[in-house]
């Protein structure tokens, strides 16, 4: 196998204080301030991969590496501007393109996309640096270094996983991505096609194949909404007659955590019948595909306690799932909205927004 070798030499500083420290090395010592890097080649942009990793301990010359074999796109930051919302700085980017992006990497909540840049919280804002990477950075092969050490690790597997995702269903075009990290725990979750340990200089080349994402649902208190109602692109209180329930994320290691909230109602005149009134999948975990999955689990559950389910949805991407779903059935579509009515009132509804309705019919 092809070897890469990248030799750097410190020059010592001319100045007192360098001079002082300087002193304290032998002849030996001093020659350690030229450093060589050998390392297994990884495959070249021209061949069939759309992954690559650069993983190692801190000091081990990942970015050194990256730099060396893609020095353009390295260099490469997105700017931001605080004026704008998020939504205007892909001021080149076609809208449901971006659209389609944005919910890639998980970051599709409308009420964060119209945020600035300075407000997001560190994970948010890796989102929308890695999607203005993919989308606008020069050349076919887009670096990410620093990839998600800065997140938490059940935030970081996430990431990883919306964003090899993304990848495969072409959202991002042919665009290939390089992450550069020093955590190998994202390795699973972001399915590398090829590996370089920059902790042993060898390189693995293979796909990995991550493990299903398993959760529970379990009841939930309504108070739980005050933890998810800044996440949904609807305003107003929890309707008071709504049943909650809450998907709970399972590791193998045994740790677990909530990811999703969904609150039903029954469907006024339609006896044996309940409608999705509030489903939140918390924004650090959107992109993995829990929202489908749990409203899935959800229309199965119903089902075997003898009631219906539908939802009303105006998400295009959300739209598009259900569409494609065995398992869901287009009723009708209101490109204007609808009004809701409650207790034969009028109690806001969709009216002004265009949504389609979906009932659960099952496998």
């Amino acid at each position: 196998m092809a070897t890469t070798r990248l030799t750097f030499h410190t020059e010592i500083a001319k100045s007192y204080r360098a001079a002082r420290v300087a002193s304290r090395l032998d002849d030996g010592r001093r020659a350690a301030l030229a450093c060589e890097l050998v390392f297994e080649t990884p495959p070249s942009v021209d061949e069939d991969w759309r992954v690559g990793l650069i993983v190692g301990p801190s000091g081990s010359g990942k970015t050194s590496a990256a730099r060396a074999l893609y020095d353009a796109a390295l260099d490469w930051r997105p700017e931001w501007r605080d004026d704008r919302p998020i939504v205007d700085e892909f001021a080149e980017v076609d809208f449901d393109r971006l659209d389609a992006a944005l919910a890639a990497v998980g970051f599709g909540s409308p009420v964060r996309q119209l945020q600035r840049y300075s407000t997001l919280s560190v994970g948010e804002r890796f989102r929308c640096d890695l999607a203005r990477t993919l989308l606008e950075a020069p050349g076919e092969v887009a670096v990410v270094d620093e990839f998600a050490n800065a997140l938490d690790r059940a935030v970081a597997l996430a990431a990883a996983a919306t964003t090899r995702k993304a990848l495969d269903r072409g959202v991002f075009g042919a665009r290939k991505l390089v992450a550069v990290a020093c955590r190998d725990d994202v390795a699973e979750p972001l399915e590398p096609d090829w590996t370089l340990d920059m902790a042993s200089g060898k390189l693995a080349r293979g796909r990995l194949r991550r493990r299903s994402l398993r959760f529970a649902i379990r009841e939930g208190a309504a108070s739980l909404w005050r933890d998810y109602r800044a996440f949904h692109y609807l305003s107003g209180a929890l309707n008071r007659a709504s049943s909650c329930l809450v998907a709970t994320l399972e590791e193998e290691d045994g740790t677990a955590f909530d990811v999703a909230f969904c609150a039903l109602l029954p469907c006024e005149g339609r006896r044996g019948r309940r409608r999705v009134h509030r489903l939140v999948v918390r924004p650090e975990f959107q992109g993995l595909g829990i929202g489908g999955a749990f409203l899935d689990a959800l229309g199965a559950l119903e089902r075997s306690r003898g009631f219906g389910l539908e939802i009303v949805v105006g998400t295009p991407f959300f739209v598009r799932r259900l569409a494609r779903s065995p398992v869901w059935r287009l009723r009708n579509v209101y490109p204007h909205g609808r009004r809701q009515r409650s207790h034969g009132k009028e109690s806001g509804g969709s009216f002004g927004r265009a949504v389609a309705s979906f009932e659960y019919v099952g496998g």
